[in-house]
């Protein structure tokens, strides 16, 4: 297999990990589409590390409050 220009370090090492993790549970037409899976997540990270963001930014946080026993809404 000749090397995908696209790939970088990091999304080797995260291939390695997910390998070494659960390598023994999947087959090879599994792993590799692991491997597409992680090489097409550079598309969406890119974005959200271009995003600067200053301590005084507090994460989001949703409110639900408790409605006996249904909550969901």
């Amino acid at each position: 297999m000749e090397p995908d220009p696209k790939r970088t370090l990091e999304q080797d090492l995260l291939f390695a990990v997910v390998k070494e993790r659960y390598g023994h549970l999947l087959t090879e037409e599994q792993m590799e589409e692991v491997r597409r899976a992680v090489v097409g997540l550079r598309d969406v990270v890119r974005p959200l590390r271009s995003i600067r963001l200053t301590n005084d930014v507090e994460p989001f946080a949703t409110f639900a409050p408790f409605r006996g026993d249904r909550n969901d809404g």
